[in-house]
């Protein structure tokens, strides 16, 4: 069996990321973080606006209503595309999961769901596991939900 790899063009290279803002929502609080491909200033106050109003737009009641009230986000403007995940923590430690997608193209960064099976890059999921561990080491462990919402990404590589 020949030994297979992935194509140069998918090779992987850190990308920096860093917490942007926190978005309060009738259904609770959100802490949007951002990655960029080409580091994280390339994410303008318009395209992390219009993320916001995604966001704040999202609770058209499909939401799960048992949650703690606090969740994530990230805003990765990648080399294809923005991208735009929101997560809620429910019981259980589970996160729940809304992506969005908008073209570089475009002159505004209109946010349309994606429908097709797919959950998060290799750079998200390192935002992905500083939430998860801020959640272990804070609600989970007991103590208020406010000190993981005040757990913040420093700017890094992911």
């Amino acid at each position: 069996m020949e030994t297979a790899l992935v194509d140069p063009g998918d090779r992987y290279a850190p990308r920096e990321a860093s917490f942007l803002r926190m978005i309060d929502t009738p259904s609770g609080t959100i802490k949007l973080n951002g990655i960029g491909c080409e580091g994280i200033d390339t994410l303008d106050a318009v395209t992390i606006d219009d993320a916001e109003r995604t966001i704040r737009g999202s609770g058209d009641g499909s939401e799960p209503t048992d949650h703690y009230g606090a969740g994530f986000a990230i805003l990765h403007r990648g080399e294809e595309a923005l991208w735009l995940l929101s997560s809620w923590w429910r019981s259980g430690g589970i996160a729940t999961e809304d992506l969005w997608r908008a073209d570089l193209s475009s002159r505004s960064s209109r946010f349309h769901a994606v429908e097709e099976k797919v959950m998060a890059c290799v750079w998200e999921l390192g935002v992905i596991d500083f939430e998860r561990r801020a959640w272990i080491e804070t609600a989970m462990a007991g103590r208020p939900i406010p000190e993981y919402l005040a757990a913040r990404l420093p700017r890094s590589d992911v």
